[in-house]
């Protein structure tokens, strides 16, 4: 069975890739303990400061630190010369590097365009672990808060964040109403965005694809960094290193997991990296050049067969889509977006308000409908009729009920005058027929809307179920002809 890695709450405190020890040119070195109240180095874009700055680890990039904006790695060439023969003595006695190592880039900068909208001249591609460039999401799922992953790449000259489509709108059951807060692993908030853009791209064979892709334009600021999202060449991807970050669990820390990339497909991959819920929308870097070949997306649960047994396809499997093959994307206002995701979700509501008024069971002796101590499995009819009210359907249900009882009692559930079963026969008729017809026409206005395709891909199974219980209604309406 697949299973998108819906966000789900959830808290974990520390990342596995930012304790222990860490080797540099094989000695052992760890400085967790060192703490310094400002660090400068030298940037792309003139001096860069980090405040309050504690030494975490060294490794074969530099030194790993924590200050108040993040976690940073500083590379030995920029640490000051007290850091350098501090933490990394090696690197401070190594010669400069020849000269042939040092070429010159394939467009120099001065012939480069100017940037594209929706970008900035801060910034530069990701070489190596960046907080700045990986985003937390957070979102409100009717009661409940879901946490999602997402990473800052560029694409044809603009900046992106990229995440998964179902991290912004949920999934049946759980459709998304509100974003509340977008986040750099640094720190830095960014905006609900006024424009986005679904994948407009969709394998109607598969239950998940590329459709399930998402992004949003956004600006960089001085000294952050985005990803270059490249392709993969299949004659040598197999089995190549690859780590991929995200909000694992929604702990609100960035995770690393490594692995390697186990299949290959048209449009997406699968991977050992051992990613779970929280990490939708979180890039799957290859190690050795840093660029992002993919987005991880959902799990699968192995074959339960006999010939699966004791194999590996028995184990859970994860994918990763592939965010170079999409080439078409649906842009939108998000708060259009919000609203087809308010509307499927009332839609679905509106189908348990339908279920419950199956179960009403009219007696026509009572001369109305009394639905005040009657439940049906976890769910008392009359709850659930008066709260989907606020929605479409729900509120043709209690208005027709009301009618009913208005011309037959004078009072909701009341039984201030009694008629006989077949003098009561014709209201019972007509509220069936009213909600039957506001029902049908509901359906009929649900399939012909057009939407991006991950949204539209919910709408088959959100009419079996409305289907279901309209059938069910009309036996019931049956009784009354």
């Amino acid at each position: 069975m697949k299973k998108s890695l819906k966000p789900i709450p959830c808290f974990r405190r520390f990342i596995q890739s930012m304790v222990g020890t860490c080797v540099w040119s094989g000695l052992a070195l760890c400085h967790a303990q060192e703490v310094t109240s400002q660090l400068e180095v030298p940037g792309a874009f003139g001096k860069k400061v980090y405040q309050n700055v504690k030494v975490m680890a060294v490794t074969p990039q530099g030194v790993k630190i924590v200050h108040d904006a993040g976690i940073s790695v500083v590379p030995a060439a920029s640490l000051p010369k007290e850091w350098l023969a501090k933490f990394a003595p090696e690197a401070a006695a190594m010669p400069t590097a020849p000269k042939e190592e040092a070429r010159p880039a394939e467009k120099p900068v001065e012939t480069a365009p100017p940037p594209a909208a929706g970008t900035s001249s801060a910034g530069t591609a990701v070489s190596s672990f960046d907080p700045s460039s990986l985003v937390f999401i957070k979102t409100a799922n009717g009661d409940a808060t879901g946490n999602g992953s997402g990473f800052i790449a560029r694409a044809n000259g603009k900046t992106y964040v990229y995440t998964n489509a179902h991290v912004l709108c949920g999934e049946i059951g759980s459709f998304t109403t509100k974003i509340l807060s977008i986040k750099t692993a640094s720190g830095r908030i960014i905006p609900t965005p006024f424009e986005l853009e679904l994948s407009e791209m969709q394998d109607g064979g598969a239950e998940t694809g590329l459709e399930d892709l998402a992004r949003f334009p956004v600006t960089l600021s001085e000294g952050e960094s985005a990803y270059e999202i490249s392709e993969l060449d299949p004659n040598t991807a197999m089995n190549s290193r690859i780590i991929a970050y995200g909000n694992s669990l929604g702990g609100d820390v960035i995770t690393s997991l490594p692995g390697n990339i186990l299949g290959l497909g048209t449009d997406r991959i699968e991977m050992s990296c051992e990613i779970v819920p929280g990490n939708s929308g979180g890039p799957v870097v290859l190690e050795q050049s840093k660029k992002v070949i993919g987005i991880s997306t959902y799990l699968v649960k192995g074959k339960g067969d006999i010939w699966a047994r004791n194999t590996k396809w028995e184990q859970m499997r994860r994918f990763a889509m592939r965010p170079d093959k999409v080439t078409k994307w649906r842009r939108m206002q998000y708060t259009a977006l919000m609203s087809s995701t308010a509307e499927l979700s009332a839609f679905h509501r509106d189908t348990l308000s339908l279920a419950a008024a199956s179960y009403l069971n009219p007696k026509p002796n009572n001369a109305g409908f009394d639905v005040s101590v009657q439940s049906k499995g976890d769910f008392e009819l009359r709850k659930v009729l008066t709260e989907g009210s606020r929605h479409s359907l729900g509120r043709s249900i209690t208005g027709a009920m009301s009618k009913v009882n208005q011309r037959l009692t004078g009072s909701f559930g009341g039984n201030k005058a009694m008629m006989s079963a077949q003098g009561v026969r014709p209201y019972f008729a007509e509220f069936f027929a009213t909600v039957a017809q506001a029902s049908s026409s509901q359906m009929q206005s649900m399939q012909n809307a057009d939407r991006a395709p991950y949204l539209k891909q919910f709408i088959p199974e959100l009419i079996r179920i409305r289907t279901e219980y309209h059938n069910l209604f009309l036996q019931q309406a049956a009784r009354f002809k």
